[in-house]
């Protein structure tokens, strides 16, 4: 719980946010959207899964996208998800360099 705390305070602070609302928009759409267009996708349940685990490149193949529709909104939350995760790295290792570059010039003093 600690750690997810620290996660939260980092996206806070660093105005991440905003980026972690429209991933999470995203993901809900998308889903929707899934449900909509793909018929081996019966449910709302089923699209946000599918959604979460195609944005998140790890793909179990339990669900496929067989409309055109369904393909590019696959590709779109590759692309989102790889963009998102990338992101969300380099936003918590730049804020933990800048502490230690503020403790260095603090005790430098």
């Amino acid at each position: 719980m600690k750690r997810l705390n620290m996660l939260r305070h980092i996206i806070r602070v660093t105005g991440f946010s905003q980026f972690v609302l429209s991933f999470v928009t995203f993901i809900f759409g998308a889903g929707m959207v899934l449900f909509l267009v793909e018929p081996g996708i019966t449910n709302y349940g089923d699209g946000l899964w599918y959604a979460f685990v195609t944005s998140t490149t790890v793909g179990y193949g339990d669900f496929l996208a067989i409309t055109l529709i369904g393909r590019l909104t696959s590709v779109l939350l590759t692309i989102y998800g790889l963009i998102f995760f990338g992101c969300l790295s380099a936003v918590i290792i730049n804020y933990y360099t800048s502490l230690n570059q503020k403790k260095e010039r603090k005790n430098d003093w």
